[in-house]
This record gives structure tokens, sequence and C-alpha cells, in this order.
């Protein structure tokens, strides 16, 4: 083998090692967020209205919002290239610590009804997430807060109402 294609080798192996390496760091570090979140206790219904009334969740590709009146409306959005969807409904919180959106979701072709829940823990100050039907704990505010938190995606007011009327018209 030549010197060129010993090192060209030498330089995947250590590629797959810092891969590798990289992998499990992220592993721990999940193991670590899981293990906090289950020390921690289910966030007060209370304290989750304080944080998700009157605020839209954004998405990437769409976003929710949840009302701040006693009807508790929950209507939401999302669009990938030609596909798009919304939803109306409403949403509550429990004092298990869970925020959950119940809503009828459309698209051009179809509805269909539908209940999607996060569990929230607090453990230090810091806010763990989840999704309730699966998925894994990640930090959703930390203590003190950091660019990276999801809860920086709650934004205060109706970011939604604009894409619904949108999508309605097309429906």
């Amino acid at each position: 083998m030549s010197r060129l294609a010993l090192i060209a080798a030498g330089i995947a192996i250590s590629g797959l090692f810092a891969t590798s390496a990289r992998a499990d760091a992220k592993d721990d570090y999940s193991r670590e967020v899981a293990l906090q979140a289950k020390a921690g206790a289910p966030v007060s219904s209370e304290a989750l209205d304080v944080l998700y009334a009157g605020r839209s969740w954004n998405w990437g590709n769409g976003a929710g919002y949840f009302s701040a009146d006693r009807k508790r409306r929950f209507t939401a959005w999302s669009q990938t290239g030609n596909y798009w969807t919304y939803a109306k409904g409403s949403w509550y919180t429990t004092n298990s610590g869970q925020v959950c959106m119940r809503a009828l979701w459309r698209t051009k072709m179809s509805a269909w009804p539908n209940i999607t829940c996060f569990s929230h823990r607090e453990k230090d100050g810091v806010i763990y997430q989840k999704p309730s039907m699966g998925g894994k704990w990640y930090v959703f505010k930390s203590n003190p807060s950091s660019p990276g938190d999801e809860s920086r995606k709650l934004r205060r007011g109706d970011l939604v109402q604009g894409h619904m009327q949108r999508l309605e018209a097309l429906r």
C-alpha cells in the first residue's frame, strides 16, 4: 500500500472515531438530560398557562397560537412546498406538566382530529420538555436562558391568523 493510501486510510479511520466520539457524547448528554428531567417535578398548570397563553410557537415551517382568552383557542398552520395544513381547536394544561392541543387539522382534500401533548418538568429552574407520545427529553428553557432554548420560539401575539386566512381561502 502506498504512503498516500495509508494516510488516507488513517484519516478515514480517525474520522470514524471522531464521529463515534461525537455520537457517544450526544448519547451521554441525552441520557443526562433525561435523568435531570425525571428527577424534576411536573410544571404546574398555572406555570404552563403563563408560558404559553397569548403566544405563538414558531416551528420553522409554521406555527401554533395559544389564545389567552377563556375559550383557550388553538390555531396552527404548516407548509412545506405545495403541501399545507391548518388547524383550529383548543388547548389545555394539566398539573401533571402537560400542555395539549386538541384540533381539527385540514388540507385541501381532507380533515382529521388530533390531540398532541408535550410533557414539561422542572429542576433547578431548568424546564425540560418532550412529546408525550415518545420522543426524548430536551432542555426547553435553561437557567439562565440560552439563545438555543426552544422556549425562545414562543413569541407574544398571534402570528398564525394571516396564514390561516390564506390557507382557508385555498380550501
